[in-house]
This record gives C-alpha cells, structure tokens and sequence, in this order.
C-alpha cells in the first residue's frame, strides 16, 4: 500500500496541499512516462469526462497539476476547502491507477496534446541545442530524457503505456504527502486513497473478467495500428522497458549545414562534456560565467543541471565554428543512422589541434577551482507552497533528489573532483531529420472523427459529459477562481483593445532541423499541419462585458474544452489579467478559425 507522511504546516497556514510521488523512470528519450502523466489525467471510470481537470482547475477553489523529472513523477492538488481538496485527491488517485484507454484518445494526447507542448519547447533555441546534444550523446552517463521529443513521442504505443502504468503506478509505489495545518484532514486522506486503492483491487478480477475479450481485441488492434503507423522515427531504435529502444531528436536554430552525399564532406560542431557528481552542482553553478570566459566567445558553454541515472550533471562545450571532416563515402540512405556511431568520424589535423587545446584550456580552469561537495535539492520555486514544501521532504526523505549516495560518499575528495574536470567525452553535433508529422496527421484526423462520433453518441448519457467534481461542488462555482494569465501570453493581452480583442503569434513555422524561423508567414497560412511544415500559434481573447454573465455555463460546457480534449493545442482556458477576463489558447494549429470559434462558444454555449 502507499506510504503516508504527514507535513505540519503551522496554524498559520490556510492551504492544505497533497501531493503523489511516484518513482517512474524514463524511457529513452521516448518520453512514455510524460505520456503516463498526461492519460493520468485523462479519465478514469469513476470520472469519465475527459475535461474534468479543466473545469476544476477553472471554476473552482481548487488547483491540480503534475510535473514529471527524469526518475519520479508528482501529482498534487492544492485548496483552501478541505471537502473540495479530498476529492480532487480521490479524483487524481482514481486516474494514477486507471489503464483503461481507448486507442483514439492515446493518439489525440500523444499525438495532438503532447507534440504541441514538445514543438513550443523545440522553438526555443537554448533548449533544442540541448536537445540535440543529448540525442547525439552515446556517453554512458548519457540523459534520458522523460518528456521525449517530438520525433519520439509517437513511439508509444498503448500497450507500452498500459504496460508501463501496470508497473510503476501501483499503490506500492506512491508516496502520499499531506501538507496541512491539520492531523484530521491527514487522515481523511489516508481513508480516501485506502479506499480507493481496497476498491479497484476488489473490483480488478471482475472488471478484467468482464473486459478481457474487449481489452485484448483493443490492446492487440492498438498495438498494430500504432506501430504499423507510427513512423515518426522509423530509423532510430526505440528503448523503452522490454521490447522498446529509443534514438532520435529534432533540434533548431544552430546554423548547421548537415547533407552528406558521396564524396562530399559534411558540416559539423562538436560537443565536449565533463561528468561531474551532484554534489558539486551548486559550486560549479556560480562559476558557470568564468567557464563561458575561458572557453571563449565564439563557443557555448553552459551547465545542464539536470541530474542523469548515475548521479552525474553535464557541462557541455560546443564549438561555435563547423569542422570540416575527411570525405567518406557515406549515401544519403545512412544518414539517419550516424546519430548512433559517431565516434568514426575524422577530422583535420588543425581542428584536432585545436580541440586538444580546448579541452586543456576549460579542463585547466576547472581543476583550478576549489568547489566544496554540497546537497542540491529540487527547484520547486514555481510551485505552490505546500506543493513545493512537500517535494523538498520527499527529496530528503528518499535522498533521491536531492544527492545520490555513492556519488556523495566519492565526491567529498578533491581527486574525485579532479579526476571528472580531466575526462572528456567528445561527440558531434549534427542535423537530424525532421519527424514525420504528416503520418500522425492521417492517424490523428482519424480518431478525431471517431472521437466525435463517439461524443456525439454519449450525448444521451449526459453522466459522461458532466465533470464529477464542478457539478458535485456547484455552489463554489465563480469566476473569482479564474488562475491568473500565464506570463508567457502576457504581451498579447495588452495588445488586445475593446475593438481588437483576438490577439495571436506564431511560435513554429518549421520543425526542420537547425532551420531559422521564418519571419513573414501570415495567420492565414498557418493550418493544422500545414505542406510547409508545423506551425502552430499562442493567442488570447478578451472577453466584452456582456459576455461574462454566461462564462461560468461555457466554461463548464465540454464543447469549450474539445480544442484541447481533440489534440489541437496544447493549453486551453481562461484567465483573468489586468481587470480583463480572457480565453486563451498555446500552441494551438487550428489558429485560422479560432477567433470566429471564440464569438460562437460565448454566445452559442449559454
């Protein structure tokens, strides 16, 4: 059963906060545990509305949420009302031991949901060279990256992620951690997760007894679908736990050019990496400017504070300048299996040189340093109080967060120190292509379509659209409860006007590798999976006055949430910023239509 730890907030506390921690190791770079977290919340037969999350999160006084590291995963839900946090509790550990998923709503979160959150944070240049760097690191301490890339996230298949919960999303491996100012409400909370837990054990014999024809007959024609059509990385090798291996990554904005024919040398940068134990995390961290100093202007050089399987963070040195390397006859058709064996490469005698120097120089600078061992812990500043109070116990609790055992009982030496500044893993820093999203385009626009079919047959089974919780707790229901506008939509709600009230921008136009953003593409043009590539946009509404009065309605309507429950965008909702109230919507690629879907949901949904 799960463990409970009880964090006494103080009287002065009004907020109580749980929190699930569980330990799920990433996959590769396949980024199955990020899918793991996200179904978690799709659904569960005892909340089947696949917008319950929304409607919580929006109109009541209550915030649920997850966030998944590379081993352990936190699920937590925070209010003030201690009834309404109870059963968010009982909601959230009803989806955390759910399984049951039909293949059309894996693919519109795997493949809709989950791609526009990895293709906004691919747009970003810092993070899409590091992207690259680990998706080319054949290093034994090498990342694995849990939230996967979006050429490897199709890779998925629904067996994997039932296969994947049956192991890690047990009540054995769940950790509840309760952060309130009361014992009692610690243990309503122990009686809510026990009974659930009692209840799908009880139950788990019939239900499979019941299911099982339906279930293999779905699992098995899943499993086909999903890996004959799941080619977004054909020719990388998929790792994740039994039958699964993983390679692959798309990365942007580094200026390289990558096109190797017969004869014909190829661009390429390399990448240097020092290893070094956590403990030494915070040391190195404050001279990361001095290290970017050394290694000269024209390079890159940053920390990777992430913390690998081993215990070990990377500091990672690339060169800013392309080297060329010795011709060889490589054919295009090879090309996407260099990313796995590329220590062969050769290169001149003066980039050799030059290397060796670079190596000396940073190596040299590091050794100089007198870094003293220290305990990092988990960066939870964006996270609730109580959330992130109760993240930091876990982390000293289990000493897995926070400093690996052998690697802090090695470090407290200075030759330990000194033996990771003079090892030096050396790789190469290249395009890699594209992912094919035009393949999950055609699976996606399926099981949208069966997806509606199916909605639109369950509409006399009104149980299945209304969410258990806004209806249960209706008399909380206020837009007051409304979370605040993201940062990140900010600068387009103050450009919107009462006559300019839909604002919008592009984040994508190409997922092509080391491609620059192109400056001039239109609203216009930008379609669901354009022929030109990906594109995808933020925006904002400002909601008129008038329009207020039927918010709540809309809100807790499951039409409002269908951009976001089909796979369209990433982020959906509304928010309150600078005395306005707004709609909102990130990485959206169904851009074109919805400024005229924002007048038709506040006026059509009443």
């Amino acid at each position: 059963m799960s463990e409970f730890h009880f964090i006494d907030a103080g009287s002065g506390s009004k907020v109580h906060s749980v929190v699930f921690a569980l330990k799920t190791p990433a996959a590769g770079h396949t980024g199955l545990s990020h899918l793991a977290e996200h179904m978690s919340f799709r659904r569960s037969h005892q909340y089947p509305t696949a917008h319950e999350l929304f409607t919580a999160n929006t109109l009541l006084p209550v915030t649920i949420n997850a966030t998944t590291l590379a081993e352990y995963t936190f699920f937590f839900a925070s209010s003030e009302k201690a009834n309404v946090l109870l059963d968010a509790v009982n909601y959230l550990y009803c989806g955390l031991l759910n399984r049951d998923y039909g293949t059309d709503e894996v693919i519109l979160e795997r493949d809709g949901v989950i791609f526009n959150e990895l293709a906004m944070l691919e747009t970003n240049s810092d993070y899409a060279l590091n992207a690259a760097i680990r998706l080319t690191d054949t290093n034994k301490n090498a990342y694995q990256h849990a939230g996967g890339f979006t050429q490897t996230i199709g890779s998925n298949s629904i067996q994997a992620l039932q296969d994947y919960k049956r192991q890690w999303y047990q009540p054995s491996n769940i950790t509840t951690l309760v952060y309130s100012n009361s014992a009692h409400f610690f243990e309503q909370c122990k009686e809510v997760v026990t009974a659930v837990s009692v209840e799908i054990a009880l139950s788990a014999q019939t239900a499979l007894s019941a299911m099982k024809a339906q279930s293999v007959e779905t699992a098995l024609s899943a499993e086909k679908t999903l890996s004959e059509e799941s080619t977004l990385n054909r020719n990388a090798s998929l790792s994740q736990h039994a039958s699964q291996r993983e390679h692959s990554h798309l990365d942007k904005e580094a200026s390289l050019d990558a096109q190797t024919t017969k004869g014909e040398n190829e661009s390429i940068r390399h990448v240097l990496t020092w290893w070094f134990p956590q403990c030494f995390l915070n040391g190195l961290l404050q001279q990361e400017a001095t290290l970017s100093t050394v290694a000269g202007l024209k390079n890159t050089l940053f920390i990777d504070p992430e913390i690998n399987q081993q215990g070990n963070f990377a500091i990672r040195l690339v060169t800013n300048e392309a080297m060329k390397e010795v011709a060889s006859e490589l054919s295009i058709e090879a090309l996407p299996k260099l990313s796995q064996n590329l220590t062969h490469k050769l290169v001149s005698d003066d980039y050799d040189k030059r290397l060796r120097q670079l190596k000396h120089v940073v190596s040299a600078c590091l050794a100089s340093f007198d870094i003293k061992p220290s305990k990092p812990m988990p960066d939870t500043d964006k996270h609730a109080e109580g959330v992130g109070a109760a993240i930091r116990y876990f982390a000293q609790l289990t000493d897995a967060l926070g400093s690996n055992k052998c690697a802090a009982k090695d470090c407290a030496t200075k030759s330990t120190y000194l033996a990771s500044a003079n090892k030096v893993s050396h790789s190469y820093l290249r395009a890699l292509p594209s992912p094919e999203k035009s393949v999950a385009l055609e699976r996606i626009r399926k099981a949208r379509k069966d997806f509606s079919a199916q909605a639109s047959a369950s509409n006399s089974e009104q149980s299945l659209l209304i969410p258990r919780l806004t209806s249960k707790y209706r008399h909380f229901i206020a837009l007051e409860h409304l979370p605040a506008l993201p940062r990140l939509l900010r600068p387009l709600a103050n450009k919107t006007t009462n006559l300019k009230r839909f604002n919008a921008e592009h984040i994508a136009s190409h997922l092509t590798p080391f491609s620059i953003p192109s400056p001039s593409i239109t609203l216009e043009s930008a379609y669901l999976n354009s022929d030109s590539g990906y594109l995808a946009s933020h925006w904002v509404y400002r909601i008129a006055f008038y329009q207020q009065s039927r918010l709540q309605a809309v809100l807790a309507h499951h039409l409002f949430w269908q951009p976001r429950t089909s796979g369209e965008c990433y982020a959906l909702g509304a928010a309150t910023y600078e005395n306005n109230l707004f709609l909102f919507g990130a990485s959206d690629t169904n851009i074109t239509e919805r400024e005229n879907w924002c007048h038709k949901v506040l006026s059509i949904l009443s």
